[in-house]
């Protein structure tokens, strides 16, 4: 042991089951994939079943709510039940669900698919991310590495086929997925091994609904947060959900066999890892919403262009998963490997700094690098950390919680973002029209007018759309310097976590437990 956090073993070239573990990375790539097929189809689907702009914002985020609430209960029946046979069920569950939302006649059974569909990827999940360990003997690292490249390539390659389906119909997009998960499911007994069922399995059903509402809730809030953080529909699901995560922390507390051990949250090598995973997912939503919207407002790109423009992120991400991984099986302390990524982000946010009106796509290019290298890094760091730290008794839902945490941040990033872009740019534009132009509205007007150059307002009729974009791209730069200092703030703070001299202590005896057999993964 090391005295700061849990030690690695240098694994150089030890073996792992490579063909496990890229079959695991393509099942959890099909979670990856779901909701951006559910987005390209959207609008079509809308106009196809005449959605209300209520149902579509539904619609929208009904199907990752469903994941972020069942995926902790999905990870506890993985281990009641044992990861392998839950898994493939989950691929079945899922593809049943698709195909439900592609053949639906109405709305509320396109509702319905897409609930069934999200409840069987959080399921499908945290069974993947938890065999993930059974397959990668001493190589965490690397297998971790060779798993985010599968997710991502199967999330470029499906995204892209589904959305070129969903041009020609929309319902052949869902048909997509349905027919790999059933390649998979007849794969899996044959490559993956069959891990026998925990014993002792909390029945905490009470908790389990608790923190479902508690994640629901407040990603829901979040989500509301960029079209008005005072309208009830924000606060109101938050506070709910912060109740619920207050009943949660306390119920769990006094059990005895609890469905999340609340104490791990205390444990400095897991809170910094949490850290880690919050911020990296932030910075991923944030820059990949932000540059799409940019793009579109300002430089009048279609959504085929922004597809292919953020594909060198993608690429980035890859070559980062790989080398973060291969410097973690070579015994690089993940503190060292993730830090590296986190300071990468920040300089790919601060070279966001440099763009304009008149920029040209190669001004982008190098922030996009470091910043997809950046949170893939921290992405393999973060995995690998994540699955060492998991206390034996409680491994399904405490691997399955990382999904949770990732879909926190990053719902947090996409709202965020786009949030204070758009307020930034509105006090540009209320400035510039004496106040003519601000309050709740604002923002329709503005986004109407850089979109067609015509507006029923004379005071934002008699700006320039160049001198709106301006305020646009001025806003676009400040928001990109307030997240990279929020991600050097988390990433000092991340550091002093991983480095405690108590990160040492072995998750299991932190929780009381029977001391489990060491992790291999790296930390401080």
């Amino acid at each position: 042991m090391s005295d700061s956090t849990v030690e690695a073993k240098p694994t150089g070239k030890a073996p792992f089951a490579r063909a496990a573990v890229i079959l695991l990375g393509v099942i959890g790539g099909i979670q990856v994939t779901d909701p951006i097929i559910a987005s390209v189809s959207l609008v079509r689907a809308s106009d196809s079943l005449d959605f209300s702009a209520s149902i579509q914002a539904l619609a929208a985020g009904i199907s990752t709510l469903a994941l972020a609430a069942t995926v902790i209960p999905g990870g506890v029946i993985a281990d009641r039940y044992g990861r392998r046979h839950v898994l493939m069920v989950a691929l079945l569950v899922g593809a049943v669900g698709q195909l439900i939302t592609a053949f639906a006649p109405a709305t509320g059974l396109y509702l319905l698919g897409r609930v069934i569909a999200g409840m069987a990827m959080g399921v499908l999940f945290g069974a993947s991310y938890a065999l993930l360990r059974e397959v990668a003997s001493k190589a965490l690292g690397p297998a971790m590495g060779l798993y985010n490249v599968a997710n991502v390539v199967v999330a470029l390659t499906f995204g892209f086929v589904g959305g070129a389906l969903a041009t020609a119909n929309w319902r052949f997009s869902f048909m997509l997925l349905p027919v790999l998960s059933i390649i998979c499911f007849f794969i899996v007994p044959k490559v993956l091994p069959k891990v026998a069922p925990l014993k002792h399995v909390s029945r905490d059903y009470l908790g389990m609904v608790l923190v479902g509402v508690g994640v629901a809730g407040v990603l829901y809030g979040i989500s509301n947060a960029a079209v008005d953080i005072a309208n009830p529909k924000c606060w109101l699901p938050i506070l709910i959900g912060f109740v619920a995560f207050a009943a949660f922390a306390i119920l769990e507390s006094k059990l005895k066999n609890p469905v999340f051990p609340i104490r791990l949250l205390a444990h400095p090598a897991f809170l910094g890892t949490v850290i880690m995973g919050i911020f990296w997912n932030l910075a991923n939503g944030s820059i990949t919403q932000m540059l799409a919207n940019i793009w579109q407002y300002v430089f009048d790109w279609n959504t085929v262009q922004v597809s292919l423009g953020q594909l060198p992120m993608s690429v980035a991400g890859i070559a980062g998963s790989l080398i973060a991984g291969a410097m973690i099986g070579k015994g690089k302390k993940i503190v060292t490997v993730a830090a590296s990524g986190y300071v990468l982000m920040v300089v790919g946010f601060l070279f966001m700094l440099l763009v304009s009106t008149t920029s040209g796509f190669l001004v982008f290019l190098p922030g996009m690098f470091l910043a997809g290298f950046g949170w893939m890094t921290s992405a393999t760091s973060q995995g690998t950390s994540w699955i060492a730290l998991s206390p034996a008794r409680f491994f399904g839902p405490v691997t399955s919680s990382k999904l949770t945490v990732g879909q926190f941040g990053y719902a947090l990033g996409l709202s965020g973002s786009t949030a204070m872009v758009s307020l930034f740019t509105i006090k540009g534009v209320s400035n510039a029209t004496n106040g003519a132009v601000s309050g709740d509205g604002a923002w329709a007007q503005i986004g109407d007018y850089l979109k067609t150059g015509k507006s029923s307002i004379p005071e934002l009729q008699a700006l320039s759309q160049g001198q709106l974009a301006g305020f646009y791209v001025d806003a676009f730069k400040l928001t990109s310097l307030i997240i990279a200092i929020i991600l050097v703030v988390a990433g000092v703070f991340m550091w002093f976590l991983l480095r405690s001299k108590k990160a040492s202590i072995p998750v299991d005896v932190w929780l009381g437990e029977e001391p489990a057999e060491p992790a291999t993964a790296a930390s401080a």
